[in-house]
């Protein structure tokens, strides 16, 4: 069950970055502080649905996106930073989207943004969902019923609104 609401903050978590072969930690209310923003979560780094379809579509839609408003795009998934960081190169090299590991679950647990599918042998997770971010404040909130459902987190889901 969600517990974050549109019009709520986001909790004050930090979340793992690599940079430069360190881990490094993200303040979220310093990251969306001032800035218009998405984030989209995702159940793993190198699943089908999040290297096939879901993130590519973001990337690929990024300037677009930036070009109706949006400061920035961020990918939440449930890896560590070292896997983010390599599935983040290849899927965006050209650093479009920032990528941030939630591999201790805090972002999602305490949104109520978990999910787990044991069937795929994928325990807890990030649900797959789509923020969009005012401040740290969410104005939409759009969570897929199941894991590999892509049917209201995709960009064009947000350009519809934008």
């Amino acid at each position: 069950m969600t517990r974050i609401r549109v019009g709520e903050r986001v909790p004050p978590i930090r979340l793992g970055r690599l940079h430069e072969g360190f881990v490094t930690s993200q303040s979220l209310e310093t990251l969306f502080q001032g800035r218009r923003g998405i984030v989209i979560g995702v159940p793993g780094a190198f699943t089908p649905v999040c290297t096939g379809s879901h993130v590519p579509d973001f990337v690929e839609r990024a300037p677009q996106l930036k070009a109706s408003g949006f400061d920035f795009i961020a990918c939440i998934a449930s890896n560590d930073p070292w896997a983010l960081d390599l599935w983040s190169r290849q899927l965006d090299p050209e650093g479009r989207l920032i990528f941030l590991s939630d591999g201790n679950l805090e972002f999602v647990r305490k949104t109520g943004l978990t999910r787990s599918d044991p069937d795929q042998f994928l325990g807890e997770r990030c649900r797959r969902f789509m923020m969009i971010l005012n401040g740290a404040v969410v104005e939409k909130l759009s969570v897929e019923a199941e894991l590999a459902a892509l049917t209201c987190t995709r960009s064009a889901d947000v350009l519809l609104d934008a």
